[in-house]
Protein backbone atom coordinates (compact mmCIF):
# COMPACT_ATOMS: atom_id res chain seq x y z
CA UNK A 1 0.00 0.00 0.00
CA UNK A 2 1.26 3.47 -0.88
CA UNK A 3 0.77 6.94 0.57
CA UNK A 4 2.63 8.80 -2.23
CA UNK A 5 0.65 11.67 -3.82
CA UNK A 6 -2.17 10.50 -6.06
CA UNK A 7 -4.12 12.50 -8.63
CA UNK A 8 -7.57 11.18 -9.57
CA UNK A 9 -9.47 12.70 -12.49
CA UNK A 10 -13.06 12.33 -13.56
CA UNK A 11 -13.56 11.59 -17.28
CA UNK A 12 -16.80 13.22 -18.48
CA UNK A 13 -16.66 16.93 -17.80
CA UNK A 14 -12.94 16.93 -17.00
CA UNK A 15 -10.89 14.75 -19.37
CA UNK A 16 -13.65 14.62 -21.99
CA UNK A 17 -15.50 17.87 -22.66
CA UNK A 18 -17.34 17.93 -26.01
CA UNK A 19 -18.14 21.41 -27.26
CA UNK A 20 -21.66 20.26 -28.22
CA UNK A 21 -23.73 17.74 -26.21
CA UNK A 22 -23.68 14.43 -28.08
CA UNK A 23 -27.49 14.19 -28.22
CA UNK A 24 -27.96 17.54 -29.98
CA UNK A 25 -28.15 16.11 -33.49
CA UNK A 26 -30.09 12.94 -32.69
CA UNK A 27 -33.30 14.21 -34.34
CA UNK A 28 -31.54 14.88 -37.65
CA UNK A 29 -29.14 11.92 -37.63
CA UNK A 30 -31.39 9.28 -36.09
CA UNK A 31 -34.93 10.63 -35.90
CA UNK A 32 -34.77 10.36 -32.12
CA UNK A 33 -36.08 12.98 -29.71
CA UNK A 34 -33.37 13.55 -27.06
CA UNK A 35 -35.93 14.34 -24.37
CA UNK A 36 -37.75 11.11 -25.08
CA UNK A 37 -34.51 9.11 -24.98
CA UNK A 38 -33.65 10.65 -21.62
CA UNK A 39 -37.08 9.79 -20.31
CA UNK A 40 -37.46 6.31 -21.82
CA UNK A 41 -33.86 5.06 -21.70
CA UNK A 42 -31.57 7.02 -19.43
CA UNK A 43 -34.05 7.46 -16.59
CA UNK A 44 -35.19 3.82 -16.77
CA UNK A 45 -32.28 1.49 -17.44
CA UNK A 46 -29.10 3.54 -17.52
CA UNK A 47 -28.34 3.22 -13.80
CA UNK A 48 -28.30 -0.57 -14.10
CA UNK A 49 -26.04 -0.32 -17.15
CA UNK A 50 -23.53 2.03 -15.55
CA UNK A 51 -23.47 -0.15 -12.42
CA UNK A 52 -22.56 -3.16 -14.54
CA UNK A 53 -25.83 -5.00 -13.88
CA UNK A 54 -27.28 -4.76 -17.39
CA UNK A 55 -25.42 -4.95 -20.70
CA UNK A 56 -25.53 -1.74 -22.72
CA UNK A 57 -26.66 -3.52 -25.89
CA UNK A 58 -29.46 -5.35 -24.12
CA UNK A 59 -30.73 -2.07 -22.66
CA UNK A 60 -30.45 -0.23 -25.98
CA UNK A 61 -32.22 -3.06 -27.80
CA UNK A 62 -35.17 -2.69 -25.42
CA UNK A 63 -35.40 0.98 -26.45
CA UNK A 64 -34.55 0.64 -30.14
CA UNK A 65 -36.55 -2.45 -31.11
CA UNK A 66 -39.97 -0.72 -31.05
CA UNK A 67 -38.45 1.98 -33.29
CA UNK A 68 -37.29 -0.56 -35.87
CA UNK A 69 -33.65 0.32 -35.19
CA UNK A 70 -32.49 -2.81 -33.36
CA UNK A 71 -30.27 -3.82 -36.30
CA UNK A 72 -28.30 -0.55 -36.00
CA UNK A 73 -27.17 -0.81 -32.37
CA UNK A 74 -23.44 -1.01 -33.11
CA UNK A 75 -23.70 1.92 -35.50
CA UNK A 76 -25.53 3.97 -32.86
CA UNK A 77 -23.02 3.16 -30.11
CA UNK A 78 -20.14 4.16 -32.42
CA UNK A 79 -21.96 7.45 -33.17
CA UNK A 80 -22.60 8.06 -29.47
CA UNK A 81 -19.06 7.38 -28.32
CA UNK A 82 -17.54 9.46 -31.10
CA UNK A 83 -19.77 12.47 -30.47
CA UNK A 84 -19.29 12.23 -26.70
CA UNK A 85 -15.54 11.69 -26.74
CA UNK A 86 -13.68 15.00 -27.09
CA UNK A 87 -10.51 14.21 -25.12
CA UNK A 88 -8.68 17.23 -23.70
CA UNK A 89 -5.10 16.30 -24.59
CA UNK A 90 -3.71 19.50 -23.04
CA UNK A 91 -5.26 18.57 -19.70
CA UNK A 92 -3.74 15.09 -19.94
CA UNK A 93 -0.38 16.75 -20.64
CA UNK A 94 -0.80 18.67 -17.37
CA UNK A 95 -1.37 15.43 -15.52
CA UNK A 96 1.63 13.82 -17.23
CA UNK A 97 3.85 16.74 -16.24
CA UNK A 98 2.64 16.47 -12.64
CA UNK A 99 3.52 12.77 -12.59
CA UNK A 100 7.03 13.46 -13.88
CA UNK A 101 7.58 16.28 -11.40
CA UNK A 102 6.28 14.52 -8.29
CA UNK A 103 6.71 10.83 -9.01
CA UNK A 104 3.05 10.50 -8.04
CA UNK A 105 0.44 8.27 -9.62
CA UNK A 106 -2.59 9.27 -11.66
CA UNK A 107 -5.92 7.46 -11.98
CA UNK A 108 -9.27 8.07 -13.61
CA UNK A 109 -12.39 7.54 -11.49
CA UNK A 110 -15.53 7.67 -13.58
CA UNK A 111 -19.11 6.52 -13.94
CA UNK A 112 -18.91 4.37 -17.09
CA UNK A 113 -20.29 1.14 -18.47
CA UNK A 114 -17.95 -1.54 -19.82
CA UNK A 115 -18.02 -0.74 -23.55
CA UNK A 116 -17.26 2.94 -23.22
CA UNK A 117 -14.55 2.22 -20.68
CA UNK A 118 -12.92 -0.03 -23.28
CA UNK A 119 -13.43 2.65 -25.95
CA UNK A 120 -11.72 5.25 -23.76
CA UNK A 121 -8.73 2.95 -23.37
CA UNK A 122 -8.63 2.60 -27.15
CA UNK A 123 -8.35 6.40 -27.39
CA UNK A 124 -4.99 6.14 -25.63
CA UNK A 125 -6.07 7.06 -22.10
CA UNK A 126 -4.24 4.07 -20.61
CA UNK A 127 -0.97 5.84 -21.39
CA UNK A 128 -1.91 8.66 -19.02
CA UNK A 129 -3.38 6.71 -16.09
CA UNK A 130 -2.14 3.95 -13.83
CA UNK A 131 -5.68 2.59 -14.11
CA UNK A 132 -9.13 3.70 -15.26
CA UNK A 133 -11.42 2.83 -12.35
CA UNK A 134 -15.07 2.86 -13.33
CA UNK A 135 -18.48 2.22 -11.87
CA UNK A 136 -19.54 -0.85 -13.86
CA UNK A 137 -16.41 -2.67 -12.71
CA UNK A 138 -17.02 -1.68 -9.07
CA UNK A 139 -20.79 -2.24 -9.17
CA UNK A 140 -21.50 1.20 -7.70
CA UNK A 141 -21.54 4.80 -8.97
CA UNK A 142 -20.24 8.10 -7.72
CA UNK A 143 -21.17 9.79 -5.44
CA UNK A 144 -21.80 6.68 -3.31
CA UNK A 145 -19.16 6.43 -0.60
CA UNK A 146 -18.54 2.78 -1.52
CA UNK A 147 -17.33 3.90 -4.95
CA UNK A 148 -14.56 5.92 -3.33
CA UNK A 149 -13.56 3.38 -0.70
CA UNK A 150 -13.48 0.62 -3.33
CA UNK A 151 -11.47 2.82 -5.69
CA UNK A 152 -8.99 3.60 -2.93
CA UNK A 153 -8.49 -0.11 -2.33
CA UNK A 154 -7.91 -0.72 -6.04
CA UNK A 155 -5.37 2.10 -6.11
CA UNK A 156 -3.52 0.62 -3.14
CA UNK A 157 -3.60 3.90 -1.25
CA UNK A 158 -3.19 3.83 2.53
CA UNK A 159 -3.87 7.47 3.40
CA UNK A 160 -7.03 8.95 1.89
CA UNK A 161 -5.60 12.46 2.31
CA UNK A 162 -2.82 11.60 -0.16
CA UNK A 163 -5.47 11.66 -2.93
CA UNK A 164 -6.50 14.78 -4.84
CA UNK A 165 -9.75 14.11 -6.71
CA UNK A 166 -10.95 16.42 -9.49
CA UNK A 167 -14.57 16.31 -10.70
CA UNK A 168 -16.99 18.74 -12.35
CA UNK A 169 -19.98 17.56 -10.25
CA UNK A 170 -20.32 19.02 -6.76
CA UNK A 171 -22.08 15.88 -5.48
CA UNK A 172 -19.09 13.75 -6.49
CA UNK A 173 -16.66 16.16 -4.85
CA UNK A 174 -18.72 15.97 -1.65
CA UNK A 175 -18.80 12.17 -1.86
CA UNK A 176 -15.03 12.00 -2.17
CA UNK A 177 -14.58 14.29 0.80
CA UNK A 178 -16.93 12.13 2.86
CA UNK A 179 -14.58 9.22 2.11
CA UNK A 180 -11.64 11.25 3.40
CA UNK A 181 -10.16 12.28 0.05
CA UNK A 182 -9.04 15.77 -0.82
CA UNK A 183 -11.28 16.94 -3.64
CA UNK A 184 -11.80 19.98 -5.83
CA UNK A 185 -14.56 21.10 -8.17
CA UNK A 186 -13.21 21.37 -11.70
CA UNK A 187 -13.78 24.78 -13.28
CA UNK A 188 -11.59 24.43 -16.36
CA UNK A 189 -7.93 23.67 -17.16
CA UNK A 190 -6.65 26.73 -15.30
CA UNK A 191 -8.23 25.52 -12.06
CA UNK A 192 -6.38 22.23 -12.42
CA UNK A 193 -3.11 23.96 -13.30
CA UNK A 194 -3.31 26.06 -10.14
CA UNK A 195 -4.09 23.03 -7.99
CA UNK A 196 -1.30 20.87 -9.42
CA UNK A 197 1.26 23.64 -8.95
CA UNK A 198 1.08 23.07 -5.20
CA UNK A 199 0.04 19.40 -5.02
CA UNK A 200 2.60 16.69 -4.29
Amino acid sequence: MSSAPVLVLDIDGVVSVPTTPWMTNLPRAWGIDPDEMVREFFKREWLQVVQGRLDLYVALNNYFEPKGLADRLEEFVAYWFDKDGAIDRDLLAQADAWRRRTGGRCFAATNQEHYRAAWLRDQGLDAHFDEIIYSAALGVCKPDRVFFTSAQTRMGVTAAQSILFVDDAAANVDGARMAGWRAMLYRGPESLSQALACWG
